[in-house]
């Protein structure tokens, strides 16, 4: 049971300590590598036997011995091997099975069990063990151990690999992990010299056996493997789904290819067929999964690696094939992007954060954009990377991207192209999101006065302008100027699209907000009723854009002292942007920010706090201690421990400054309501 990835065997754990105890009359060991292997084994019995050798001849010798015996059959790893044929028949031995095949369980009889790593605390011993430890318990020691298998991942050889190079002064213990990032591969291909185990292969090499044996099967299915395996050394190690594959080839189809982007496609997954067939990336993740270097989840089909095989994978390919394979994998990700405002459109491009995070790592953005071919598709590449950025609220790398984007626009198609300014746009908004709100505003307005001379002062690329021009406006306590603009842009919406377009309730959503900005409470609160009927009849309940809408709406029943009907409001809003976005992101934060302040305007102070020292040390954790936000959520926290103290001491008189519908913190205008639940989303107004 020497293997370095799960196994499976005949027995659960329970019998297999039995099998420790148990005394056999014969013991039978079968290296199953190969079929010659496991000939000499059967060799080997004949001869100690003294029985005649030919494969029927030992397995009815067996069949027929009175006493227990125990065969094992060692490293099954290979699925074109059926390793029952060579299977005694009878009650009278048992027969154990290692194997990285999870195939093999089919001829279990009393279970089965997978290793798929060890338990940390044992982990931390071999390693200790290993290296040369004398004391165990350590806890300095053991401390620095547990970073080193978990950054192994627990896999017993890696470690045994590890503690060997520790104990032969190539690192130090401390200055392992430091190593490894910069020299993996070096340390997870090196054999031990005398090591304690007598296994034959490294880390690496065992895996290297594994993608052998699928080159030599020669098969079209082996050949579409060894493509998916590379294709998902680029991914993120957990949860690659097929549904990336299919959305990928559907769009393909939709659209003309340049013979740059041809050159970086696999055929066999781009092929023009009439319909998505998945039939032939499941026979290759079939293939892969019986050599145990990826792991299919039973019910929802989605692959996994562990995270060594998958540095392996990569580590494997040299500097030209890292480049083939990782622009193949941004292409598959960038085509499996929908620009779609679906709430499901919405939800699988956050599914993909952390696969375009590890694919964005993989192409070296600073490299990107380079003067050439490919640099359009590239650009294409890199906008629905953004828009999966955007999604998911992480604004840094949203800003790193776009200005990128810019530049790369800027040298191809000119400073006041259409599409540049798209791009200066969008990073304007990037700007807000992370609070540097001043830049957004002179990039907007650069935007505007480009957009005016060439398309027009009613073009809906202006309007688009004018009313992010408007919102920045806004955010810096510009609320007249900003109302003045929204009101002149959704005039101009309403006459050229009509009175529910998308991008009219947009406007009158902005609209809302302006009003509410400058005390207008009523005449916000009906324009947000209105955007709120609208979108549940269009967009469904619980699309982003109504959730924003019945967040602001809930803001402006807050200011109206319709305090049950915000809070009521704002829990729902709450329940679905967790569900759908996570904990932590920004519009999430957002939200518990609003609910406690309505918790705190109905009197339940204990609760507001606590949502509030929620909200306040997640966006400090997220956007840092100097974010408009943050200061936001920082005052907040100081009204609502103040009303708590008043509360728990009625006798004491507290003194706090009288809300007003927007406050000045460090030169920015902020409600005590966030009025950045407002903010617009990529590619709109909004």
């Amino acid at each position: 049971m020497r293997r370095t990835t799960e196994k499976s065997i005949s027995a659960p754990p329970c019998d297999l300590y039995k099998l420790t105890i148990i005394s056999f009359w014969g013991v039978f060991w079968v290296d199953s590598s190969t079929k010659q292997t496991i000939e000499q084994g059967f060799s080997k019995i004949a001869q100690s036997c003294k029985i005649a050798d030919d494969l029927p001849s030992i397995r009815t010798w067996l069949s027929n011995v009175p006493k227990p015996w125990l065969l094992i059959f060692d490293n099954a790893d290979d699925p074109s091997i059926d390793i029952s044929h060579y299977f005694p028949v009878g009650p009278r031995g048992t027969i154990l099975i290692t194997t990285r095949n999870p195939d093999c369980k089919v001829h279990q009889t009393v279970g089965s069990y997978e290793f798929a790593g060890m338990a940390v605390d044992d982990a931390v011993d071999l390693l200790l063990k290993t290296t040369g430890t004398d004391d165990l318990s350590s806890q300095g020691s053991r401390l620095i151990a547990r970073n080193i298998v978990t950054t192994l991942g627990n896999l017993a050889l890696a470690i045994i690999q590890a503690g060997v190079a520790i104990r032969q002064n190539i690192c130090r213990i401390e200055d392992y992990c430091d190593i490894y990032r910069r020299r993996r591969q070096e340390l997870l291909s090196r054999a031990p010299i005398q090591a304690s185990s007598d296994y034959k292969y490294t880390i690496y090499t065992a895996w290297e056996v594994s993608v052998n044996m699928i080159e030599r099967m020669s098969t079209e299915v082996a050949s579409h493997a060894l493509e998916l395996l590379r294709l998902f050394s680029f991914f993120h190690f957990d949860v690659i789904s097929e549904e990336i594959f299919s959305r990928a080839w559907r769009n393909k189809t939709r659209r003309p290819r340049s013979d740059w982007k041809t050159s970086y496609e696999v055929n066999w997954l781009c092929r023009d067929d009439l319909e998505w067939d998945p039939y032939h990336v499941r026979e290759a993740v079939a293939l892969l999964s019986s050599f145990s270097l990826i792991r299919v989840d039973g019910l929802t089909n989605n692959v996994s690696m562990h995270p060594l095989v998958h540095a392996w994978a990569r580590d494997r390919l040299g500097i030209a094939e890292k480049k083939k394979w990782s622009l193949a994998t941004a292409l598959i990700l960038a085509a499996s992007i929908p620009w779609g405002k679906k709430t499901s459109d919405y939800s699988f491009r956050r599914s993909l954060i952390s696969h375009v995070t590890t694919s964005i790592i993989s192409l070296k953005p600073e490299n990107l954009f380079v003067i050439g071919v490919g640099e359009k598709e590239l650009l294409e590449v890199a906008t629905k990377f953004i828009s999966v950025f955007a999604d998911t609220g992480q604004w840094q790398e949203t800003v790193g991207l776009e200005e990128k984007v810019l530049e790369a626009m800027k040298r191809m198609l000119g400073d006041e192209h259409p599409n540049t300014l798209v791009s200066m746009g969008n990073l304007a908004r990037s700007y807000s999101d992370l609070g540097r709100r001043q830049e957004a505003m002179e990039l907007e307005e650069k935007v505007l006065e480009a957009s005016k001379r060439t398309l027009g002062d009613e073009h809906l690329n202006t309007l688009m302008a004018i009313s992010n021009l408007a919102r920045s406006y806004s955010d810096l306590g510009r609320q007249q100027e900003a109302m003045n603009l929204e009101e002149k842009v959704l005039e101009a919406m309403k006459r050229m699209l009509g009175d529910e377009h998308p991008d009219t309730l947009v406007s009158m959503n902005n609209l809302a907000r302006s009003y509410s900005g400058l005390g207008r409470q009523q005449e916000a609160m009906e324009l947000g009723e209105e955007v709120l009927k609208a979108r549940k009849r269009m967009l469904g309940d619980e699309h982003p854009k109504t959730l924003l809408s019945m967040n602001n709406l809930a803001a402006s029943y807050s200011y109206l002292g319709r305090q049950q009907e915000a809070m009521e409001l704002g829990e729902e809003v709450l329940k679905a942007r967790k569900r759908m976005l996570g904990d932590e992101h920004p519009k999430t934060l957002l939200s518990i920010n609003n609910l406690a302040i309505s918790y705190s305007d109905l009197g339940r102070q204990q609760e507001a706090r606590e949502l509030g020292e929620e909200a306040l040390k997640a966006r400090k954790r997220t956007l840092g201690e100097e974010h408009p936000d943050t200061l936001v959520s920082m005052e907040n926290l100081m009204f609502f421990l103040a009303d708590l103290h008043q509360q728990n001491n009625p006798q004491n008189l507290v003194l706090r400054p009288a809300l007003q519908p927007a406050q000045k913190i460090k030169g920015n205008t902020r409600s005590r309501w966030s009025l950045r639940s407002w903010g617009k989303k990529k590619g709109s107004n909004e």
